[in-house]
């Protein structure tokens, strides 16, 4: 490791993985609110009782 670039190359990998975790969490939480908006039943209307 040299004085001048320090530990560059472990400090961009770093932060390309912390980069890419954060996009792995981002789409995983909006599928997930996806998938439960889908699956709420919406009862807007009163089931008719004769």
């Amino acid at each position: 490791m040299s004085r001048v670039n320090g530990d560059k190359s472990r400090f961009n990998r770093v932060r390309k993985q912390n980069a890419a975790k954060r996009m792995r969490n981002r789409k995983l939480l909006q599928n997930a609110i996806a998938q439960a908006k889908a699956a709420v039943p919406r009862s807007d209307k009163k089931p008719v009782v004769a």
